[in-house]
């Protein structure tokens, strides 16, 4: 690498009342945050335009690599790799690049415009080289004599994929330490799942904050395998198997707080895809009066719960909240003087108190067989992880006719379609009706950032389910401005918003008589229902959702 030695920053800046040298790079924007980053890093500058690239560097930066995250290679002494960057702060593309080179790397900040302009000047350079030598290759082969004419060559488009090499790479401490970064990252910033995902020139990573995807700094796509054999390792999944599904979990410790993490694995068009959720098992609230409920939602649960048997349903869809309302639930009935039971796929939270079942279908356990069996031992309250199969309805429902407290999730969109979801599921009218006591759809809603919060005022004329006393005039609402507590997002941390509907005498007439579902919802909404946007309206005056949350997860009415 050839180079020019100006003193420090000095391509870039001249002295006060100093001449500037002709030719000198006029300071713009651009170097200005170049110069901000450098300082706040403690990474030194660099002007490309005065130095020479080696193109024998380019061999350990592919040019797909250093398009995607605006690096390129500036010197290689020993062991070291010296690497221009556009942001320094980019930790998981200086371990990437520590794995794929064998080097250790040494950064060094450029300009956006410099390192394109470089890539576009070397690789050019490079592929115009390599094109002539393979030319040149073609001309000499073509002279040869053809000895092997008549031998086929075998190829193949799969991947070689060396399990003993995978196995020594997952445990490589490179890679050991950028999955712990990912982990310890995603638990920084109160991610509920991680989501790493291959495509054919990068590995995406995206982390799941308050309900909503969150883009991450894509990983090096040449470390797909080694991650996704790492995770497998962690979670005691088989590293041979690529080609079918895989579950697992583990379990991590971040301080005093112990985090469970359930592992999917799923084979797609680019290698394996791993999605890990995450279940803090100390930030988890089992207290029904710390879910941040209404009053009136938080009462209609209290008179359910005190029943001595029948069934709660509640419904909405995944990552929707149902399973931490289900434990608050089954956490306000546990006292010794009662047997509560759980079935579950899997076990989400190992709760003190409960006899908690994880299914096994593979081995014949299935939520069906466990019922059965779980029966035969005297149970008071029954918890139903998920309602499957009319097999499984069928038992559920006959136990909660039979003295057992019943309570299970159901997927439909509001609180009285579960009615019709249960009769298509092949349940008796007359079962419904005598079984049922309550029925409540759920959501979960991004929370105001209490750092940032503002009012705002709206027009209340054309926002549906907004209280009759509003719509004549502006009512206020709030949002979140953006700051640094939630990283300019404007939410931090999630409410849930619910629709209850009791199933009273005149609802199980209703049901027995296969009324048609707009006549029960409205009964329910004359007689103390709110629907999911009402109770969303009534948080979002409160001020602790915006109108923009509301909006996009309740549906009209």
């Amino acid at each position: 690498m050839k180079m020019d030695k100006p003193s420090d920053k000095e391509q870039y800046s001249t002295s006060p009342g100093q001449k500037k040298p002709s030719g000198a790079k006029r300071v713009t924007q651009e170097i200005k945050k170049m110069l901000s980053l450098s300082e706040d890093a403690g990474v030194p500058p660099i002007d490309l335009s005065r130095y020479t690239i080696d193109l024998g560097l380019l061999k350990f930066i592919p040019e797909h690599i250093s398009r995607n995250y605006k690096i390129v290679p500036l010197a290689k002494i020993g062991s070291v790799l010296t690497v221009a960057m556009v942001d320094p702060f980019e930790v998981f593309v200086m371990d990437n690049l520590k794995i794929i080179t064998k080097c250790s790397i040494q950064s060094v900040v450029a300009t956006p415009s410099d390192i394109k302009r470089a890539q576009e000047n070397y690789y050019h350079t490079l592929a115009m080289e390599q094109l002539i030598s393979d030319e040149n290759i073609a001309q000499e082969k073509a002279e040869e004599p053809e000895e092997n004419a008549n031998v086929a060559l075998l190829t193949t488009t799969d991947e070689v994929f060396d399990i003993e090499e995978m196995t020594k790479i997952s445990q490589d401490t490179a890679i050991v330490n950028m999955v712990n970064t990912i982990i310890k990252d995603a638990i920084e910033s109160r991610s509920s799942d991680i989501h790493i995902e291959p495509y054919s020139d990068v590995l995406r990573l995206r982390f799941r904050v308050d309900g909503v995807m969150r883009e991450m700094t894509p990983l090096f796509k040449e470390n797909a395998n080694a991650i996704i054999a790492r995770i497998k390792v962690m979670s005691g999944l088989d590293i041979t198997i690529r080609a079918v599904p895989q579950d697992g979990r583990f379990t991590s410790k971040f301080g005093e707080r112990e985090i469970d993490f359930r592992v999917s694995i799923l084979p797609i068009h680019f290698g394996e895809k791993a999605v890990l959720r995450l279940l803090d098992k100390g930030s988890i609230t089992m207290n029904l009066d710390r879910l941040g409920y209404s009053q009136h939602s938080l009462n209609v649960f209290k008179q359910a719960i005190a029943k001595p048997y029948g069934m709660i349903l509640l419904t909405g869809p995944t990552g929707s909240g149902k399973s931490t309302t289900l434990y608050s639930l089954m956490n306000g009935l546990n006292t010794p003087q009662k047997h509560l039971v759980t079935v579950e796929d899997p076990v989400e939270y190992q709760v003190q108190g409960l006899t908690q079942i994880q299914v096994k279908p593979d081995i014949g356990l299935s939520f069906s067989n466990a019922l059965r069996a779980v029966l035969r031992q005297s149970p008071d309250v029954l918890m139903v992880g998920e309602i499957r199969d009319h097999e499984t309805v069928d038992i559920a429902m006959k136990s909660a006719l039979t003295g057992h407290l019943v309570l299970s999730t159901l997927h439909t969109n509001d609180a009285p379609s579960a009615i019709v979801r249960l009769v298509d599921m092949q349940v008796e009218p007359f079962l419904i009706a005598s079984t049922l006591i309550l029925i409540a759809a759920q959501r979960l809603t991004r929370k105001i950032c209490p750092d940032c919060k503002e009012s705002v005022e709206i027009d209340g004329k054309n926002i549906s389910g907004l209280p009759d006393e509003y719509k004549e005039k502006k009512p206020t609402f709030y949002k979140g401005r953006g700051c640094k507590t939630c990283n300019d997002s404007g939410h931090f941390g999630r409410v849930a918003v619910v629709e209850t509907l009791v199933v009273d005498d005149n609802v199980k007439q209703m049901i027995l008589k296969s009324e048609p579902l707009d006549t029960i919802r409205e009964y329910a909404r004359q007689h103390g229902m709110r629907t999911l946007r009402e109770d969303a309206i009534e948080k979002g005056l409160k001020g602790e959702i915006s109108l923009e949350e509301i909006l996009r997860v309740t549906p009209e009415g």
